[in-house]
């Protein structure tokens, strides 16, 4: 706060082009004006207000100090850091100035030549004269600089080249002059959310607003959801919900909504980092409260992982924001142990050859076959065929190759595979059958 209310008192009210006497103004018990130092977001910037006539000042105080123009920042050479540039076509001069009546704000009739810049009155009553005190009244969270009457530390109360009578020509440059923090990361990260990046008003009022930080809605989600429509309407037709939107923080669970450096502005180096900051634990699914595992010691106690898994992406499989699809995945996939085979139905094969399953004799779309005898059709292509996930587990392993799990879970009952590989095929004793054994070059015949 210190850089903006660093005390610069302007040098009085030089007397510009007198268009109107201020007597005239002075005199008059009412007369409208349009204002036009009304901050960025308030809705009626132009909005013809009534203005209160000087006679009906109240002691004089010293003028408020006015903040220095905000340094802009360099992106290199010439070319400003932050955008939009809110440079005035031509010079924006605050209508009582332009009157070229010092009085209507100061005491005395010549402020520069005197050097008294004393006020009629205190701000923020002073602007308020002219500027609707109601638009802002009322609010739960007021911004400091308005709480403390300090409509100068943003305002030029004469003149600016800046529209909205601005001491900066940018928002942002004008809210990190005070935010230093926020300047400093918006400096050094990449990947700002496009709204910060364009003016940090997208989201905040600068003045007040009934939500905390002055954001113009709830920003745990329903601020996000003014410009994610598609995002609202997918969370809300969802059959299978993601735990984390409902979590006290919505949406700031996993996004950071100013920006983090990483895609999508998770807040983690990763996809999976980011979702195993929850699945650390068992939890319980909001639906049907089916328990999940805790997969982050799944993981660690299972070091052969699927590939999503090894390249740290979940969301390859699982939408964050929830689905339609069992498990929230992206593509359908049974929910049951047993399901009639149809290639639509497995998200498997957004990355697997289907043919790894549908073609019946193969001497190249799968190992799991004994001569040219596909196990894999054999088991999965059929009415009433074992889904991927009764032998392998899509997360990680560690007992056996292929992703085989050591154990399958039929009804209540875990039963072990009892897999065996051999250099040229192997052999299997699930709770399903006798041990039965396949060879890719010598075909077995099993009798059981």
């Amino acid at each position: 706060m210190s850089t903006v209310f660093a005390v610069l008192l302007l040098g009085g009210c030089t007397t510009p082009t007198k268009e109107k006497g201020p007597q005239e103004n002075a005199t008059a018990k009412t007369e409208t004006v349009k204002t036009e130092a009304a901050a960025p977001s308030e809705p009626n910037a132009t909005e013809t207000v009534t203005a209160a006539p000087a006679e009906a000042a109240p002691e004089a105080v010293e003028a408020p100090p006015v903040a220095a123009e905000v340094p802009k920042p360099e992106k290199g050479g010439e070319e400003p850091f932050f955008e939009p540039n809110l440079l005035s076509e031509k010079e924006v001069v605050h209508p009582p100035f332009e009157w070229g009546d010092c009085t209507v704000c100061h005491k005395d009739k010549h402020p520069d030549k005197s050097k008294n810049y004393a006020l009629i009155m205190d701000t923020p009553d002073l602007c308020y004269q002219c500027h609707d005190k109601d638009l802002k009244e009322g609010k739960k969270f007021i911004h400091g600089p308005v709480a403390a009457g300090a409509c100068t530390a943003c305002h030029n109360p004469h003149k600016s080249q800046n529209k909205r009578l601005l001491v900066a020509s940018n928002i942002n440059e004008l809210c990190t002059s005070c935010h230093t923090a926020k300047g400093e990361f918006l400096h050094k990260t990449d990947n700002i959310h496009p709204p910060v990046k364009d003016q940090c008003i997208n989201c905040h009022d600068p003045h007040t607003e009934d939500y905390k930080f002055q954001l113009k809605a709830d920003g745990k989600r329903d601020l996000c959801l003014m410009c994610h429509a598609d995002k609202k309407e997918w969370i809300e037709k969802a059959t299978n919900k993601h735990g984390a939107i409902n979590r006290p923080n919505g949406c700031q669970e996993c996004h950071d909504p100013h920006g983090t450096g990483q895609p999508k502005m998770i807040k983690a180096d990763s996809i999976m980092n980011m979702c195993l900051q929850c699945h650390n634990q068992p939890l319980k699914r909001d639906e049907d409260g089916v328990k999940l595992i805790n997969m982050a010691k799944h993981l660690q106690e299972n070091p052969d992982w699927h590939g999503p898994i090894q390249w740290g992406d979940c969301a390859m499989c699982h939408n964050p924001h929830g689905s339609q699809n069992f498990r929230m995945l992206k593509k359908p996939f049974p929910s049951t142990f047993y399901a009639s085979f149809d290639v639509n139905n497995y998200i498997c094969f957004e990355c697997h050859e289907s043919k790894k399953i549908t073609e019946e004799k193969t001497t190249e779309y799968t190992n799991f076959r004994n001569g040219t005898q596909n196990l894999h059709f054999v088991h999965v292509d059929k009415k009433k065929g074992r889904t991927c996930r009764a032998c392998h587990d899509f997360h990680g392993t560690k007992d056996y190759p292929h992703h085989l799990r050591k154990k399958t879970q039929f009804g209540k009952i875990n039963f072990p595979i009892r897999y065996i590989e051999t250099p040229t095929g192997g052999s299997c004793a699930p709770a399903c059958h006798a041990r039965r054994y396949y060879d890719r070059e010598k075909p077995i015949v099993n009798t059981k």
